[in-house]
Order: structure tokens, then C-alpha cells, then sequence
């Protein structure tokens, strides 16, 4: 029967060498590790307690990494992962040597017997179940030798009840490609837990995973990798099998490699590629439980953050959510995005309420949804003060915006525009106000308005505090047409000054976001006003949310990708803004690209 692993019962030491005294250097080594270990605390794999993985980096000695292990055994009563990268060594007693940044070849006391580690799970670790992973040269060796003359060395070498997964045989070198970021086992390895086994079961076991790579990478003329398992060592699993799960428990695809490997002679054969005789190290894939941790071109030499669940305000309730609740930033008052239907229940409907309650539900968060109405000059100062989590109100991500908060890609598209009464563009028309009025509007009758040019100098409009009214304040074309323009707390506001015709202060236009002008005029009165030219500035909404949350972002990108090509966004905007806007078809956004890496944590 299949197990996955309780986090709070397992643990996991991830060792790895990327520097050598005596040796050739392998810096993706750091990388690997890194990756390796956001991976197993990420929120779409085991979710381990990132205190309960420890990192070795080039540790100084043996007896470091050893006492590491034999903490982390004591510690597990689940499940214990022990993970090695970097060079493999034979010893002369034909047993595999892991090499540490001092090893020199012929020196065996400069290495680390893999014997010792095997010594410590079998007699000093409480846990129930060991998953041991060597990538490195000559690690099936880890298995024992495998001929006649001793048939049981095999079984008596493995740990017991554990599962111990090699990158190649015990007479094999690794594979490693100049170039590339990671080797040729890891990076099956990582294909597989992160694209899933189709077909597979729901549960990545390692015994399945074991098949997998082997089919993977055996018709490539890659080396094999090699396994042995005890005790129902191969029932334990890695995480969901994301092949067979709905798409947003599913890790991103994986970035192209830099290069590829082709067996020599072969088609690309001018591709140069290392044997490395007494190594195998890679970079796991730039993957990290379901969410980027940084961008694959980064340099080598660079350590990337590696995020876990806890280090999201947000996604820490996703797994526990029952008295959790997320609070929303959103619009009262536009009407198909959104807007306040019941104030005593407060009850929101529109495109953006729909939308947002999907994209929770495709993170994984099942708790209480409430629904906080601002003003747009608000948004930054709610989330920066956490009066809210997250802002779905029409809200454009712009450089000074960003200074402040972080945005997840865009879910709308739309552009500035007017909104005008139907007398200032009624051909002929001309009403019986006073004097002022009157004149006003024959000239704006006489003229075709087709753009903002058109308009007389001097048009009195109105606006929100938004990147609407800054882009007409900064903009001095604009702002010779717009030398009279007041900002509303709300859209409601603007909308009773341009319906009240001849009232002091009443105003001739409304400009921002054309989305939102045809819901104004749908709901105050679609007979008497009109949107008279073509959008003149591209707007693009996102989601807000405070500074220092990569996997949201990630997992937020995902989601919303997953709503355009899963035509939930179509169905949200058929519901509330097809009618709205006259009938027009769905034009979401172009599909995001969810590789890129995260914004960083805020610093001090």
C-alpha cells in the first residue's frame, strides 16, 4: 500500500559538493541542493517543515555529514531521505566513497565510506522507513557488487526497509553535458515528480518512479538507474502524481535545457559532453513544490532563495483552513466587475468576484471568503497594513504601484476611454439649458468626436484616484483638454455629476477604463450616455498582494492561465460583461508564461 510520508514525523539531509581542492568543480551542485530542498517543503509535494530538512554544503569533514544523519535519524519516526550530489569514488575495498571538498583520488581517508551512512540508518535511526538517493559515478555500488561470488551481498548492502535509488550502475559513469543545468538522471528525476507518470498511480511511489526512469532514460544510451527496495521500501511516495491530478495541483512544465544530449555520431554529434570518471552532480530542475524558486539563467554561483509554504501569509491556510478566512479588496460601485448588491449581507457579484473565488479554489484554499470594499486610492495602504490579503478591483500594476506591492500577472485587458451624454454626439440635437450649457453643447455637437483631440479645451471631467487621472495629469496634451478635472471618491459620484446636465459642477465627461464605463452607463442609463471613441491607453488588471510571497505569485499564475485556457474566464465575463459591453466576445488576455521567476521578498 502506498504511503505518503507526515511531515511532521519525517525529516530529510541533502549533502552535496559543488567545490573541490583536488577534483573537478561542479557548481550546479549548489543549485541542486537548493532546489532540492524547496521541492520537499513545497506546497505540491511533501510539505516537509523546511526545520526538518537540513542542507550540507560542502561540509569539511565526515564526521559532519554523519552526525547530521544520525541526528535527523533519531529525530524521524516516519520517514528519513538521505540525498548525496557530487563526485563517486571506488575505494580499494571495491566499495563506493563519497567526495568531499578535501577528497583526492587514492586517498580513501579523504572520503566519506557511503558504509558509514548505511551503519548509521540501520542501527541508530527510529524511522520507519529510509529513501536514500545517490547521483554520482559508480553509486549503484551503494547496492553491493552483483556476481556469483557473492550473490547475497546485494540484499545484505541495501538498508532495511528502505528504498535506495542510484543514478548509474556500479561499473558506470554519469552523464553530464557540458552545458546543461542539471545531469541526465536528475533530470528525468525531476520530470517525473514534477509532469507525473501517465497512467501512474495517484501517489508518486518510488517504485513507480523507478520504472518511469528507467524507460526514460535507458533508449536515450543514457546510463540506467538502479534500484533496490526492502520492506515495502517502493510503496513509499514523493508527492502526487501530477499526470493524473486536475491541473492545479500540477508542478509547471519544465524549462527547455540549454542543450541536448545525442549519442556520438549521431544527429548534434559536434555536441561536446563529459564523462566525468569520478563524478555525477547536477542541478535539480529549477522547480520547487509546484512554484519557481528562481530563474534558470541565473549564474551558477548564485544561491537561490528556496520558499516553502510557511513562508506565505496566504498559503500557510491553505492546508489547515477550517476558522481560516482570506479577506479581498474589492469595488463597490462598477457595476460586471464589481459591485455591492446587498449591503446588509454584503454580497458582492461580477466578473472579478467570480474570478477571484476561482482562482482561491484552484490554490487549494477552502476557508471563509470575505469581501472588502475600497476606494482606489486605498489598495496599497489595505494591503501594506493588511486590512486586506489580496485586491482584485480593477487594478493596473504600475512601476509606482510596484514600489509598494507585488502583482500576479494580468487577468483583464481593457483601455482608457470617455463617457459621455448622447446629446454632446446626437447629431443636430441641441437642448434648451442656459446660456453657458447650450453653447457648450452645440459646439461639442458640431464636432466629430473620434478621439481625445477632438475635445474642446478645457472639457470639465471626472475621474477616480487612478492611473486614469495620472496618466491625463502627467501627460500634457491631455491635460490642456482636461484643465478642469475633479476627482470622485467613486465612479457613483462622477456618474450623478455627468447625469445632472445643467447642475453647477456638473461635468461633460468621465475617463477611465472602458470596462468601467460601459457598466456605468449599462446600469445609470445606457439611453442617455455613450462611449464615444476607441480606447486610447491599454490597461491590464492583476491581482495585489503584499511583498515577499513567490509561491503565491507563482501558484496565482498558474491559476489564472488555467481560467483562460479552461474557459472559466470566458464563462465569467459571458455571465456579467458580455452585455455590458454590447454584446462584444471574449478577448482575455494572452496566456502567461508562469517560468519566470517570482518577485523577491521585500528586504529590511
Amino acid at each position: 500500500m502506498t504511503v505518503l510520508p507526515d511531515p511532521g514525523a519525517s525529516r530529510a539531509v541533502l549533502v552535496g559538493t559543488s567545490r573541490y581542492q583536488h577534483l573537478e568543480q561542479l557548481p550546479a551542485v549548489s543549485n541542486n541542493l537548493q532546489a532540492l530542498a524547496a521541492h520537499l517543503t513545497g506546497p505540491l509535494s511533501l510539505r516537509l517543515p523546511p526545520r526538518h530538512v537540513t542542507v550540507l554544503e560542502n561540509p569539511a569533514a565526515a564526521h559532519t555529514v554523519v552526525s547530521e544523519v544520525r541526528r535527523a535519524a533519531a529525530e524521524a519516526t516516519d520517514t528519513l531521505i538521505v540525498y548525496f550530489a557530487g563526485h563517486g569514488l571506488i575505494d580499494p575495498q571495491d566499495t563506493l566513497s563519497l567526495a568531499l571538498p578535501h577528497t583526492e583520488s587514492g586517498r580513501v581517508e579523504t572520503g566519506l565510506p557511503y558504509d558509514w551512512l548505511r551503519q548509521v540508518l540501520l542501527t541508530d535511526s527510529r524511522a520507519e522507513r529510509h529513501v536514500v538517493i545517490l547521483d554520482c559515478c559508480y553509486s549503484g555500488l551503494a547496492l553491493g557488487r552483483m556476481n556469483a561470488a557473492s550473490p547475497g551481498l546485494a540484499d545484505q548492502a541495501s538498508v532495511e526497509g528502505s528504498f535506495l535509488l542510484a543514478a548509474a550502475a556500479e561499473t558506470r559513469t554519469a552523464l553530464a553535458p557540458v552545458g546543461d543545468t542539471y545531469t541526465a538522471f536528475t533530470g528525468a528525476l525531476l520530470d517525473t515528480l514534477s509532469r507525473g507518470v501517465p497512467g501512474g498511480p495517484t501517489l508518486l511511489d518510488l517504485g513507480t518512479i523507478y520504472r518511469h526512469l528507467r524507460r526514460t532514460l535507458g533508449p536515450r544510451g543514457h546510463p540506467v538507474p538502479q534500484a533496490r527496495g526492502r520492506n515495502n521500501g517502493a510503496e513509499v511516495a514523493l508527492g502526487p502524481n501530477h499526470a493524473v491530478l486536475p491541473d492545479h495541483t500540477a508542478a509547471p512544465d519544465r524549462p527547455a535545457r540549454p542543450g541536448r544530449t545525442v549519442r556520438a555520431g549521431g544527429k548534434g554529434a559536434g555536441r561536446r559532453h563529459t564523462l566525468i570518471g569520478t563524478a555525477c552532480a547536477t542541478a535539480l530542475a529549477l522547480l520547487a513544490g509546484g512554484y519557481f524558486i528562481w530563474d534558470q539563467q541565473a549564474s551558477q554561483d548564485s544561491k537561490p532563495p528556496a520558499y516553502g509554504i510557511e513562508d506565505s501569509s496566504i498559503l500557510g491556510r491553505v492546508k489547515n483552513y477550517k476558522g481560516n478566512k482570506i479577506t479581498i479588496g474589492v469595488k463597490k460601485d462598477q457595476p460586471g466587475l464589481s459591485e455591492l448588491v446587498d449591503p446588509d449581507r454584503k454580497v458582492f457579484k461580477g466578473f472579478e468576484i467570480d474570478l477571484i473565488e476561482y482562482l482561491l479554489g484552484e490554490i487549494g484554499f477552502r476557508g471563509d471568503i470575505v469581501f472588502e470594499p475600497l476606494f482606489s486610492g486605498e489598495r496599497e495602504t489595505a494591503l501594506k497594513s493588511n486590512d486586506v490579503d489580496l485586491v482584485i478591483a480593477s487594478y493596473s500594476a504600475t512601476p509606482k504601484r510596484e514600489k509598494e506591492v507585488n502583482f500576479s500577472v494580468p487577468y483583464y485587458k481593457t483601455g482608457q476611454s470617455l463617457l459621455m451624454r448622447k446629446s454632446h454626439t446626437r447629431e443636430g440635437e441641441v437642448q434648451t439649458w442656459d446660456e453657458k450649457a447650450v453653447s457648450r453643447d452645440v459646439a461639442l455637437v458640431d464636432m466629430k468626436i473620434n478621439r481625445v483631440e477632438d475635445l474642446p479645451d478645457g472639457t470639465d471631467s471626472c475621474t477616480v484616484d487612478s492611473t486614469s487621472s495620472e496618466f491625463m495629469e502627467e501627460n500634457p496634451k491631455y491635460k490642456e483638454k482636461f484643465d478642469v478635472q475633479k476627482k470622485e471618491a467613486s465612479y457613483k459620484d462622477c456618474i450623478e455629476g455627468l447625469l445632472d446636465e445643467g447642475a453647477v459642477g456638473s461635468y461633460e465627461v468621465i475617463s477611465t477604463d472602458d470596462v468601467i464605463l460601459a457598466g456605468l452607463a449599462y446600469k445609470y442609463g445606457e439611453n442617455k450616455l455613450v462611449r464615444p471613441i476607441r480606447p486610447f491607453k491599454t490597461e491590464e488588471y492583476a491581482v495585489g498582494m503584499k511583498k515577499g510571497d513567490p509561491a503565491l505569485e507563482y501558484l496565482l499564475c498558474r491559476a489564472i492561465k488555467k481560467s483562460i485556457t479552461g474557459k472559466s474566464w470566458e464563462k465569467y465575463y459571458n455571465t456579467h460583461l458580455k452585455k455590458i459591453m454590447l454584446g462584444k466576445p471574449a478577448n482575455p488576455p494572452d496566456e502567461p508564461s508562469c517560468e519566470k521567476r517570482p518577485s523577491s521578498p521585500a528586504v529590511g
